[in-house]
Order: structure tokens, then sequence, then C-alpha cells
């Protein structure tokens, strides 16, 4: 049963790795109406059951059980333009250009909200939180630093939320988090290197010269709490707690033994890596009848993810990378508007900080970016909706370099640039029963 539970989650997953949207690897596509609104007030408002996901408190407000699925398409468009190069040799040097890095994928959700009775209700969720998938060709000039970079992580959730009277209301969540990864680096250039260390030509651009796949469980918890300030006015903050995993898998390499690798031998190995907190403080304010006024100040604690560092049975280092990612904020700003009872409109605007700004890595390509978004509900009967939306990311363009220290005490190194956008699309039904 366990090996069937696995198949059938692992079978879902291949749908739902995406470009990173958010910093980093966090996805901020967890409903559609949402995405309407640039996510402004995630954490404020309860226009469908997505609310398990965003602030669990918010199932208070919802008087019949409902239930919401859909999904988000990421359509992203990352270019990387860069050369290699050796400081010991100023003539050594190649193109590092790569077009079209993340693949295009859809990231699916689910969610439910049961009352049970006038202050108590329940709900459960499914949606991914992280992903990553970026994809570098096997003969990469600069295959040390970016092959494939694979990382899904499938958040279950189970929620509760109270009404405590005097406008607060409290909910708490249980998280249950199954997650893949795959990491695999390419000689490049570099291939050259090894072939004078070994004095023949051993390898070349496509050698893999590390490999390491692997899944997990982890566990965490969230917490939300909102307080009506009056009847159109609301405030919330919501805090999900971080998530460690331990990766144990296989890794292995395509270099030869002479050259300290594996020759294709398969190792026993692990590799830790914390999902991390984050917290969110949202308002909602009416204007008008029809008008209403959203905004979120989200912040996630990336400081944790400072490597990835992956080892063997016996402790010993197989594969490390410094990644020195730093906290970053996210700002959203939404307006809403209700044309008639069966019509509501959404657009939003938000800024999205880099976590990776101390030591930027070309496989994880993150920058500043700046949302753009319009969205719709339309209501078919009282009891089922569609919700419809389409966002425009931005990103700034950013130059770097990506540098590593050979065992010869050389450092080979990429100077790139790099410039991404996205297109977004969501539609999910909601019906109330």
């Amino acid at each position: 049963m366990k090996k069937m539970t696995k198949t059938l989650i692992a079978s879902a997953l291949t749908f739902t790795a995406a470009g990173a949207s958010a910093a980093a690897f966090q996805l901020a596509e967890v409903s559609t109406s949402g995405l309407g609104l640039a996510y402004a007030g995630n954490a404020a408002v309860a226009d469908n059951a997505s609310v398990v996901a965003t602030n669990p408190a918010l199932m208070t407000k919802f008087k019949r059980a409902e239930i919401s699925a859909g999904g988000t398409l990421i359509d992203t468009n990352v270019d990387v333009e860069g050369k290699t190069a050796l400081n010991v040799n100023p003539l050594f040097g190649s193109d590092a250009s790569h077009k079209n890095i993340i693949p295009t994928a859809f990231v699916p959700n689910l969610y439910v909200v049961v009352p049970v009775n006038d202050r108590f209700a329940l709900g459960g969720g499914v949606n991914v939180n992280y992903g990553l998938k970026s994809e570098f060709g096997q003969t990469y000039n600069a295959g040390v630093f970016a092959g494939k970079t694979d990382l899904t992580a499938l958040n279950l959730n189970l929620s509760g939320a109270y009404e405590l009277g005097y406008g607060f209301s409290f909910g708490l969540g249980l998280n249950a988090v199954y997650a893949k990864a795959e990491l695999e680096r390419h000689a490049g250039d570099t291939s050259l290197l090894y072939n004078m260390t070994a004095g023949a030509a051993l390898t070349n651009n496509s050698t893999t010269v590390s490999r390491m796949k692997g899944d997990d469980w982890g566990f965490g918890w969230n917490v939300g709490l909102t307080y009506d300030i009056n009847e159109g006015n609301r405030i919330g903050v919501a805090y999900h707690s971080p998530v460690k995993l331990r990766f144990k898998g296989q890794f292995s390499n395509q270099l030869p033994l002479v050259l300290g690798g594996t020759a294709g031998a398969e190792l026993p190995g692990s590799l830790g890596l914390e999902l991390p907190a984050y917290w969110e403080v949202s308002t909602f304010h009416k204007l008008t009848d029809k008008l209403a006024f959203q905004f979120s100040y989200k912040r996630t604690d990336w400081s944790s993810f400072q490597e990835l560092r992956a080892t063997g049975s016996n402790g010993a280092p197989l594969l490390q990378k410094d990644e020195k990612f730093s906290d970053n904020s996210r700002v959203a700003v939404g307006l809403s508007y209700d044309v008639n009872p069966a019509l509501t409109l959404r657009t939003g605007v938000a800024f999205d900080e880099t976590a990776s700004v101390e030591h930027p890595s070309i496989s994880i390509p993150d920058t500043d970016r700046t949302w753009y978004t319009v969205g719709a509900t339309y209501r078919f009967t009282p009891n089922l909706s569609v919700d419809l939306a389409y966002a425009h990311l931005r990103g700034s363009k950013s130059s770097f370099t990506e540098s590593q220290r050979l065992s010869n005490g050389a450092t080979y190194s990429a100077d790139v640039k790099v410039k991404s956008s996205a297109n977004i699309y969501g539609l999910n039904l909601n019906y109330k029963f």
C-alpha cells in the first residue's frame, strides 16, 4: 500500500514541477481568485475554499460546505547569456548561453471547507507550494553549474478554525509534504581540464559529473488569526512553519575511477533541505458596496537555505553547492469590483524580491519580479461559480558571476546575464453544498 501511494503521488507530481514564479523555488499559485488580485489580501479574503492554504481562520466565514478545484498554467521564459572563463588561462572560455531553461508546467489545487456548527469549521487541501524545474542541454558549456534541477513539494493540509467572538477567529493546520528532487550536472567545457588531469580523453561535455535523486516526507504546521474591525474591514495574519526534508536516494556520476568518479556506479546518499517558514499580514477593505481594496505583506525566511549538500552512507560529502539565500519580502495590492450578483472583476499588482542576493545561481535563476494581474468570478448559479485569471510577470535583468574552485587551485567561472518573464493562466471551479 505504501508503494502504491507513493506511485500515485509521484504520477501527480509529474505535472506540477514549475518554474519559480515567486522567489527562488517558492510558488505563490495557490488559487485562481487570488491570482486575479496578485495574491493581495491572501490572509484576509474569504472568496472560496482556498483559504485552507492561506489562512485557516477564514474558514469560520463559510456557512455552507464548499469545494474548489482547478489550477494554474505557468508559461515561463528565462534566457541566459554569457561566457565561461578560467582565471589561470585568459584564452580559455566558451559560450554559456541557453534559452528557455524552464519548461511550461501546470500547478493543480483542491480544497474543501465544511462548517461543523456556527463557530467551528474543518477544511482540507492539496496544493504545490514549492517547485522548480530548470533544464539545460547535456552539452551546455557551463554544465557544472546548471544541468537538470527538479524539485516539487506536494502539500497535504488538514485544518480547523474556531470563531472566538468579538470579531476574532483562530485557525490551525497540519501539513504533510511529499517532496522529490533530482539534480544532475555535466562536465561542460571543464571536460578539457579533466582530460588534462588524466592525460587522456576520458570525458566530454555531456559526461555526468554528479547526479542525485531522492524523495522524502516532511511535516509542518500553520496558524492564522483574523479580526473583523467591522462588516467591511478585516485584518488577517498567517504563519507557515518550516518543513525539514532529508532526501534519501542514489548518487552517481560518469567520471572514471582514475578521476575519482563512480564510473556510473550508484552510491546511497542523502541530501538535506529545509522548505522555509513564511508569514503574511493582509487587510481587506470594502470601499463601497461594490468596490473593495486588498493588501498583503509576506516575508519568507530564505536565509535557512545556505547550501545544497549531499552525503554518503558513511557521512562523506558527495555534492556541495553554496546558495546563501537571504530573507525576502513580497508586497501586493489589489481591487475587486462586483459588477452585479453574477460577476466580480479583480486586478492587482505585486513586487516580489529575489532571495538569491549574495550568491546568484544559474540553476535557480532568481530575480526581482513585478506582477500585473486581472481576474474574474462568474456565478452560473448561487452554488456554482468559476474563477478565471491571468498574470504577466516581468523579472528584472540580472548579471552575475558564478564560480567554482577546482582541485588544482584554479577558478572556473561563468559570467552571465539572465532575462525572465512569465505568463500565468488560472481556472478554478467552486461549488457550495
